[in-house]
C-alpha cells in the first residue's frame, strides 16, 4: 500500500520540478518542496514499519519536517 502510495507521490513531485524546471517557474518551488516532505514521511514510516535498528527513519521525519517548514515559509512570502 505505502509502495504504490510512495510510487504515485514521486511521480507528482517529479512532474512538478520538471515543470518548473523548464518553464523557469518558481511559484512551484513550495509545492516541490511539500511533496517532497510528504514522501519522506512515507519512506520514514516504510523504514519504521520495517523495525530496522537504524536511526534512518528519524532522519527521514526529521527532513520532513524541515521541508514542511521552509515550504510553509515559503507559502506565507
Amino acid at each position: 500500500m505505502l509502495k504504490k502510495i510512495r510510487m504515485t507521490i514521486s511521480i507528482i513531485v517529479l512532474g512538478l520540478s520538471l515543470y518548473g524546471l523548464f518553464s523557469n517557474h518558481n511559484e512551484m518551488l513550495p509545492f516541490t518542496m511539500a511533496g517532497l516532505a510528504v514522501l519522506m514521511v512515507i519512506m520514514g514510516t516504510e523504514e519504521h514499519q520495517k523495525n530496522r535498528k537504524s536511526y534512518q527513519s528519524y532522519l527521514f521525519f526529521g527532513v520532513a519536517a524541515y521541508l514542511l517548514l521552509v515550504s510553509i515559509q515559503d507559502f506565507i512570502n
